[in-house]
């Protein structure tokens, strides 16, 4: 009877760019957020999430081959300040990031 073994390939597995992810969001975000508190009533998030979305795309380019969609990454409802949004999406895009970008297993 012949056995099957299994091969993970060892490539050397990317860094996650936190630094650069959190300066173009805070760049994008703090523009949203300018822009929002002349216009909005106190009791609306700062920063609403249908103005979040496009901020994802200032970062596809750090993660050529793994799609990152905006609706997994932005909270529905949106953020009270930059600091919030930056803390819940850098740890949304990190946990797609690492599901998508995991060694391959070969049989």
């Amino acid at each position: 009877m012949a056995t099957q073994t299994l091969i993970v390939s060892r490539i050397s597995s990317p860094v996650f760019p936190v630094a650069e992810v959190e300066r173009r969001l805070r760049v994008e975000l703090e523009k949203i957020a300018k822009q929002a508190a002349k216009l909005r009533p106190e009791w609306v998030p700062l920063l609403d999430s249908k103005r979040v979305v496009g901020t994802v795309l200032v970062i596809e380019d750090l993660f050529p081959g793994i799609k990152i969609p905006p609706d997994k990454v932005v909270r529905k409802g949106g953020y009270n300040s930059v600091d919030e949004a930056i803390k819940d999406m850098l740890e949304r895009i990190k946990r797609i990031w690492s599901e998508r970008s995991k060694p391959k297993v070969c049989k």
